[in-house]
């Protein structure tokens, strides 16, 4: 075991830990997957956090919120024993009867770390992805549905939405109105303009939540609404957006175990499975 001090996460691990992070999926992707401000958004929401520091100075971090966990921890330092003890620091702190975690199978460490640590493969979530001609057809919407943007009047309403919408996902754990609305409205990606509400007569009856550089982060249609071509039609409804704004690609992530099969819709769409996450559970 390194000698290492495993402590509460504190403001000034904020920058460490976020270079740390953007090297590791540099390294993995070519580019950071999460922003700086996204990366502080999820600090922020965490249950519990530590970080682990030799002499050497800082070396990782843990951090869960509800069921799911992340740890990381310096590529050179590995092996040594200090994502363990990060593991049982946030563990340790976990009120439910099961965790979660997820890794990239970019990332070899990945599944080894997990099962050694008492984790199995439960299931997988997908990054997909496709490139935008200039021209996109339009979308056809189904009678007495219009489209408009985001007003921040709506927050509620969406956001009863979104949980009503995935309330059948056996691991969706809604966040508190107050820090959903952080996490998403104060996010820098966050633009009302390419937030697309489906909207029947006064009746908010689906949504389409998009960060501005190009990232599908939600896509929900009403339970009594489904079947109907709404999602299609939020999603070309995007994707005409961001070809007018010249953004060259669309990319989202959905699970293998959507009860809605939403990957099906995204096939359909020209959109392909370009990146596979891991997502491995422990019962305790």
């Amino acid at each position: 075991m390194a000698e290492v001090e495993i402590r509460p996460f504190q403001p000034e691990d904020v920058d460490p830990a976020y270079e740390l992070l953007a090297e590791h999926e540099r390294e993995l992707f070519g580019e950071p997957e999460l922003t700086y401000g996204m990366f502080t958004n999820l600090i922020a929401l965490a249950d519990a956090s530590y970080s682990a520091e030799t002499a050497a100075g800082f070396m990782g971090s843990a951090h869960i919120r509800a069921d799911g966990v992340g740890v990381l921890v310096r590529k050179s330092e590995r092996r040594r024993g200090i994502g363990t003890q990060l593991l049982r620091a946030v563990e340790d702190r976990a009120e439910g009867e099961v965790l979660r975690l997820t890794g990239v199978t970019l990332e070899p460490a990945a599944a080894p770390f997990s099962a050694a640590n008492g984790y199995e493969k439960a299931w997988e979530v997908w990054l997909m992805g496709v490139d935008l001609e200039a021209e996109q057809p339009a979308p056809a919407w189904p009678e007495d549905v219009t489209v408009r943007t985001f007003r921040e009047e709506d927050a509620e309403t969406v956001k009863d939405l979104l949980d009503e919408a995935y309330a059948a996902e056996p691991h969706h754990s809604p966040l508190p109105f107050g820090d959903w609305r952080t996490f998403m409205l104060g996010d820098p990606s966050f633009d009302p303009e390419v937030w697309f509400l489906a909207v029947e007569g006064e009746r908010i009856v689906g949504a389409v939540l998009n960060w501005k550089e190009g990232y599908v982060k939600d896509l929900v249609v009403h339970p009594e609404r489904r079947g109907l071509g709404l999602g299609k039609a939020l999603m070309q409804h995007t994707f005409g957006e961001f070809a007018r704004r010249g953004i060259p690609r669309i990319t989202l992530k959905t699970d293998s175990i959507n009860p809605t099969e939403a990957w099906r819709l995204y096939e359909r769409l020209g959109m392909r499975k370009e990146r596979t996450y891991e997502v491995f559970e422990k019962f305790r």
